[in-house]
């Protein structure tokens, strides 16, 4: 084998692939639609529960990336820059870049803000992942969203999580706090 080749190991079966561009991030070569190259951050992630019982955490996701900005989001991910972990799908039109908690508006602005200091000019949907887990997808699923460049967190008009967070029965130890982007 040639040491100037870069090898990849498929986290399918432990075999090692001769993967060229993909060995740069470490990452094993597409093999069609799915997720990959789940990264994780430095530190832990702590789950906790909002006042409705939902999971806390979240994810932005930005869309149209490609290799490059993907080893970028990848390596900020890894250093602790970014949220608690990032996945891109396999041929690189969507990552996922995950937060702690979506109602911590501080830290979802840093973790925009490098996003786009990375090169994620685009659309940036934010989405919870309890609404991932009820099985909601497309535009109505989304929590909050920032239009391409720009650094205002915005809140769709409509959004069937907060629909159905309204419609939940509040535990009667919490007090409903609503969500207001300042």
């Amino acid at each position: 084998m040639d040491d100037a080749r870069e090898l990849a190991e498929d986290e399918g079966n432990g075999a090692l692939l001769d993967d060229g561009p993909f060995s740069r991030a470490g990452l094993p070569r597409p093999r069609g639609l799915g997720w990959t190259g789940l990264v994780r951050a430095p530190e832990s992630l702590d789950e906790g529960l909002d006042e409705c019982g939902n999971k806390v955490t979240g994810k932005w996701m930005p869309k149209g990336i490609d290799q490059e900005l993907w080893e970028r989001i990848r390596g900020a991910t890894i250093e602790g820059c970014l949220g608690t972990r990032s996945k891109v799908l396999k041929d690189f039109t969507r990552a996922c870049v995950y937060t702690r908690d979506y109602r911590d508006l501080a830290d979802l602005r840093r973790i925009l803000s490098v996003l786009r200091e990375l090169g994620c000019d685009g659309w940036l949907d934010y989405k919870r992942d309890c609404d991932t887990a009820r099985g909601l997808y497309g535009r109505g699923a989304l929590y909050w969203y920032s239009v391409p460049g720009s650094m205002v967190i915005e809140v769709p008009r409509w959004s069937v999580g907060r629909e159905m967070d309204r419609e939940a029965p509040v535990p009667s130890d919490t007090a409903v706090v609503g969500h207001r982007v300042t």
